[in-house]
């Protein structure tokens, strides 16, 4: 007994030792809009995709319908951000806890963001929006509708098994595209 909590003392004495060793390239910068977020010390993400991203907190957090309780927002790159978030919404007759991943992308221009949205395998997915004035956030943060909107939807499972139960969404306004993943953790 003495032998192995002597073994253990000298594993925690190592890896103490090996942790103070180590530096990181990455920190942790304030974004406007949000809580945080992590970049590389070099990298400053666009502006118009961080106002954008931060707009689609604000509408999240403004949701009387639901409650935040969790925001992580990622910097990939300057152009790309990847946001997770959980929420308890509210409904008629049920409470349901939901967490969403949504990863945003700013493109050059439009052409570009529809190059790209082409080029993704659509099959399961279903057109259900070409309306602009779908596109809030973009509104909100331009002033204008955009002139490209196209939202695909694409349900994956059923309700009564939420451990399977996902909801899959591509959208794009004019050179923006988020594509989230939606499940719902409890009902």
């Amino acid at each position: 007994m003495k032998k192995l909590l002597l073994i253990i003392a000298l594993v925690m004495v190592a890896s103490l030792s090996i942790a103070g060793c180590t530096t990181s390239t990455n920190n942790t910068t304030q974004i406007p809009g949000t809580i945080s977020s992590t970049t590389t010390a070099a990298m400053q993400p666009n502006a118009s995709l961080a106002k954008y991203v931060a707009a689609y907190k604000t509408e999240q957090y403004s949701n009387s319908s639901q409650r935040v309780t969790a925001w992580e927002l990622v910097w990939n790159n300057t152009t790309t951000a990847h946001v997770t978030w959980t929420a308890v919404i509210r409904q008629t007759n049920r409470t349901e806890t939901v967490s969403l991943d949504r990863t945003f992308i700013v493109f050059s221009t439009a052409q570009d963001a529809t190059n790209y949205v082409s080029s993704l395998n659509l099959t399961a997915y279903t057109l259900v929006s070409t309306n602009p004035q779908d596109a809030v956030v973009y509104q909100n943060v331009t002033g204008h509708a955009p002139q490209i909107y196209k939202e695909y939807v694409w349900t994956q499972g059923t309700v009564s098994n939420i451990s399977f139960y996902r909801v899959h969404r591509i959208e794009q306004a004019d050179n923006i595209v988020a594509s989230e993943t939606l499940r719902i953790l409890v009902i």
